[in-house]
């Protein structure tokens, strides 16, 4: 059993939505082919990186220690909404002035995306629904590698294949732990998905 927890932590800390946009960008920049400078592509990761992963840490951190959340895991769905309000405003500032429409089309509809699953996870927090975050990262991530796929045409059966048993694992530990209930997993993948289905027409 010692395992199978140990197992479920990982899977939880490794499936983490933080981590998605950033793994994102590196199936656009590395995975298909471009023909963008080495330095721009570093840029625009870092700021990626800062954007989304460092400065969301970093208010948790002050959240923290400011006690207004209780944990790390935002297990409290009010908690999770100053979260979830703070990294729809860090998106919006990504858009606006790290990723143009113009120069940076592909990027720009994933994170328009994912700025979308991040309003509709917080209407449903209003109404103390606690979606998956996990569940809804992870499958934004699957339909953004469909769609690079079919756009760029680039077979990434593997990739498309070992992430969507990922979203499995990941939203079967979430359940072993308790975290969330089978229907907060699934409005997840819903709230990941339906999003960046829609943005297709942009760019695919």
């Amino acid at each position: 059993m010692r395992f199978v927890e140990r197992g479920s932590k990982l899977l939880s800390v490794l499936g983490h939505p933080l981590w998605m946009p950033v793994v994102g960008c590196l199936f656009y920049f590395y995975a298909i082919p471009n023909y963008l400078d080495q330095q721009i592509i570093t840029a625009k990761l870092v700021a990626v990186v800062i954007l989304t992963i460092f400065l969301p840490i970093v208010f948790l951190f002050i959240a923290k220690n400011l006690r207004l959340i209780k944990n790390y895991t935002l297990s409290d769905v009010r908690e999770r909404r100053f979260f979830i309000m703070f990294f729809i405003l860090l998106v919006l500032i990504l858009l606006n002035n790290i990723l143009d429409v113009y120069n940076y089309r592909t990027l720009f509809y994933f994170f328009s995306g994912i700025l979308f699953s991040g309003i509709i996870s917080l209407l449903f927090s209003m109404f103390r629904v606690k979606i998956s975050l996990h569940a809804l990262g992870i499958s934004g991530l699957v339909c953004f590698i469909i769609g690079l796929s079919l756009s760029f045409q680039e077979p990434m059966i593997f990739s498309i294949s070992l992430f969507i048993i990922f979203l499995g694992l990941v939203s079967s530990s979430r359940l072993y732990e308790r975290a969330h209930t089978f229907p907060e997993v699934l409005i997840g993948i819903v709230a990941g998905v339906l999003p960046q289905m829609y943005f297709f027409s942009y760019w695919v």
